[in-house]
């Protein structure tokens, strides 16, 4: 499902102050399971899953979603690979705060292509409903606290069904 292939990160590259985040790294997660990524604060956690989501780009090596190479190719490629495939968790929520919780969560969909207003919210309260975030619906954003929006974030994650979830330290906030 995910493959890395001698992958390399550098941030500052060709300069005195060149860090080399991702090392020469080879990595396969399987079709289903459960991978954490442990290290102290500044290993690289989150350039690793942002590289793997095809939100970094790295400077050599190659990575595979679903047999799909997202390395060195155009952006609108990565994220049409990136949309149909994975749901992501960031540990910084990225909702848009003037949305409200159900637009929020109903953008993913609308980013796949799904066009059918009541297929939309029938999967969007659905979700809502499994992260306890569905009488908040109408809410906007930016009136939840930040367990709220954490989980307003797991719900856009997953209610395109994805194959994958990223998610990066998706329980940091949660109360």
């Amino acid at each position: 499902m995910i493959t890395l292939k001698k992958v390399n990160k550098y941030f500052n590259r060709h300069k005195r102050n060149q860090i080399h985040i991702i090392n020469n790294t080879t990595l396969e997660f399987e079709n289903t399971g459960l991978v954490a990524l442990l290290g102290v604060s500044g290993s690289g956690k989150t350039t690793l899953l942002n590289a793997i989501g095809g939100l970094d780009k790295v400077n050599k090596g190659k990575i595979y979603i679903n047999g799909k190479q997202i390395t060195h190719r155009r952006a609108y490629t990565v994220d049409k690979i990136r949309n149909l495939n994975i749901g992501y968790i960031f540990q910084d929520y990225k909702l848009i705060d003037n949305l409200t919780v159900f637009d929020n969560v109903a953008m993913a969909l609308k980013m796949i292509g799904l066009k059918d207003k009541e297929e939309i919210k029938r999967r969007v309260y659905y979700v809502l409903e499994c992260v306890g975030m569905y009488r908040y619906r109408n809410r906007p954003a930016k009136m939840l606290s930040g367990g709220e929006r954490q989980r307003v974030a797991i719900a856009r994650a997953i209610v395109k069904n994805p194959n994958i979830v990223i998610a990066d330290e998706p329980t940091r906030k949660l109360g």
